[in-house]
């Protein structure tokens, strides 16, 4: 194996591990209802398609969704991010991960604890040397009250 092979391979390894922590301080972000600092790990022309939270697209759509959409959604959340998939080509990144999420919401009879669990396929770009999301891609697949668990009762995403 040449120098320029184990170089190419070296910044492989060193461009997953980017995007891992990237999806890591964006959940630690989120759980700290640090809004602000969460769009600014989103690339200028970057998308969400956020489930039933609806699709934005662009930097001022994205602030729309992380400042006023979200934080409606929950007083308390706590990303547990599970199974990474991450495949790097050049400045460009895909990934893979599962959600489970205990989480408290909003609710007429006070707050509730539920679970959330879903899928997040996201896209990425290096920009100046750092990784940013270009695709936010979350799909829920189900919103469960704690006492009754997923089983009984969950509302899933159409």
């Amino acid at each position: 194996m040449t120098l320029e092979e184990l170089e190419h391979r070296i910044q492989a390894l060193e461009d997953i591990e980017e995007v891992k922590k990237l999806m890591a301080t964006y959940c630690y972000y989120v759980d700290a209802f640090q809004w602000s600092d969460v769009v600014a790990l989103f690339a200028d022309d970057a998308k969400t398609d956020y489930d039933m939270l609806g699709k934005h697209e662009g930097k001022e759509a994205i602030e729309f969704l992380f400042t006023q959409i979200m934080p409606a959604g929950g007083t308390w959340y706590a990303h547990q991010l599970l199974n990474p998939v991450v495949t790097v080509d050049g400045e460009k990144a895909k990934g893979t991960w599962y959600l489970l999420c205990p989480a408290i919401t909003p609710n007429p009879d006070g707050e509730k604890a539920v679970w959330i669990h879903g899928r997040y396929d996201n896209e990425f770009v290096k920009q100046d040397g750092k990784w940013k999301f270009s695709l936010l891609n979350f799909k829920f697949n189900f919103v469960a009250p704690y006492e009754e668990g997923w089983a009984k009762a969950r509302a899933v995403s159409a």
